[in-house]
C-alpha cells in the first residue's frame, strides 16, 4: 500500500546510460524512451527549468511574443509539448512552418536535446518559494503522484535531498548557469521578472530575434503592453483551468499565488536555514548563490 503522505514516483532508465529519472508516478518507462528520440530542430525554443519556477509563466510569455499577442487556448500542452511527458511524436506533430516550435522540459541539461541554432531559455527561482510551490503541485495533482495526504516536512526533507522528480534543484541550476554565457542560452530569474516584467519581457524578445524585439515597440509598444498584461497573474489565474486537462481541486489552482516570499509562511527556521546552507553549498562553487541578495528585502508581492 502506497505512503499517502509522500508522493509516488516512477523511476525510469535511460536506454543508453542506464541512469534514472524520477518522474511522476503514473509515467512509464515509454514515456522516457520517446522523450529521448526527439531531436532538436534549428528553429525550436526550448523553457527549460526546474519544477515550479515560473516555467507556465514563461511559456505563456515567449508564445505572446512570437505569436504577436495571440493568446494560449485551451491545453496548454497541445500547443507547447512536454518534452518528458509528451514526447517525440506530439513534438514532430507540431506545425513549425510559421512560428518556431516551443518545448518545455524540466530535464537536466544533459538529457535534453541540443542543436547550436535552438534557443534554450532557462528560468529559476529561490528555491525556498520553489519547494512551496511544489508541494501545493503535488497536493493538485493526486491523479500522478497519490498523495491525498501529504505530509509538507516530509517533502521538505525529500526536496533538500533530491529525492524529488527530475533529479534535485540544485545540481539542475548549477548545470545551467553554467551554460548562461553562451550565445543560445538564456539565464532568467523568476524574481527579476515578476519585479520588472517590462524590462525582462523586452529581453526576451532580444533573445527571440530583432524582429521580435521591434515589433513590441511599434505604436509606442502596443504589443508589449498588451505581452505584459496578458502574462499577468490575475490575467494568467482566471485562464489557469483551462491550461491543463487533468483535474484539479478548485481552492489549489494550477496557477495559485504567483509572489515572492511564501516560503515565510510555510518554512520553520530550521528549513529555512538548511535552504540557506544548500544555497551556500551548491551556489558559491559556480556563483550563483547571490542570485537572490538583491531581492532579499522584496517579498509578498
Amino acid at each position: 500500500m502506497n505512503d499517502k503522505t509522500v508522493p509516488t514516483y516512477a523511476y525510469l532508465k535511460h536506454p543508453v546510460t542506464g541512469e534514472i529519472c524520477v518522474y511522476p508516478g503514473d509515467f512509464e518507462q515509454k514515456h522516457c524512451e520517446s522523450a529521448l528520440q526527439y531531436k532538436a530542430k534549428p528553429n525550436d525554443v526550448f523553457v527549460c527549468s526546474y519544477s515550479k519556477c515560473g516555467t507556465t509563466w514563461l511559456q505563456n510569455i515567449i508564445w505572446l511574443i512570437l505569436h504577436k499577442g495571440e493568446q494560449i487556448r485551451g491545453d496548454i500542452r497541445k500547443q507547447i509539448p512536454m518534452l518528458e511527458f509528451d514526447g517525440d511524436e506530439k513534438l514532430n506533430q507540431i506545425d513549425d512552418s510559421k512560428f518556431p516550435r516551443v518545448v518545455k522540459t524540466h530535464f537536466k541539461l544533459k538529457w535534453v536535446p541540443q542543436h547550436p541554432k535552438a534557443k534554450y531559455i532557462y528560468i529559476t527561482r529561490n528555491p525556498k518559494d520553489a519547494m512551496v510551490s511544489y508541494y501545493y503541485h503535488c497536493k493538485g495533482f493526486v491523479s500522478h503522484f497519490d498523495c491525498e495526504d501529504l505530509d509538507f516536512n516530509k517533502l521538505f526533507d525529500l526536496y533538500v535531498k533530491g529525492d524529488v522528480e527530475f533529479w534535485g534543484y540544485f545540481d539542475h541550476v548549477t548545470e545551467w548557469y553554467q551554460k548562461r554565457n553562451e550565445t543560445n542560452v538564456l539565464f532568467l530569474l523568476y524574481e527579476d521578472l515578476k519585479v520588472d516584467p517590462k524590462g525582462e519581457i523586452l529581453k526576451i524578445a532580444e533573445f527571440l530575434g530583432k524582429n521580435y524585439f521591434e515589433s513590441l515597440l511599434v505604436e509606442n509598444g502596443k504589443l508589449l503592453q498588451q505581452v505584459i498584461q496578458d502574462s499577468s497573474f490575475s490575467v494568467m489565474q482566471t485562464a489557469s483551468a483551462e491550461l491543463i486537462s487533468l483535474p484539479r481541486p478548485k481552492s489549489l489552482p494550477f496557477i495559485r499565488k504567483g509572489v515572492i516570499g511564501d516560503w515565510n509562511n510555510h518554512l520553520s527556521s530550521e528549513q529555512s536555514k538548511i535552504m540557506e546552507e544548500l544555497i551556500k553549498e551548491k551556489g558559491d562553487p559556480s556563483g550563483w548563490s547571490s542570485l537572490w541578495d538583491k531581492h532579499e528585502n522584496v517579498w509578498s508581492i
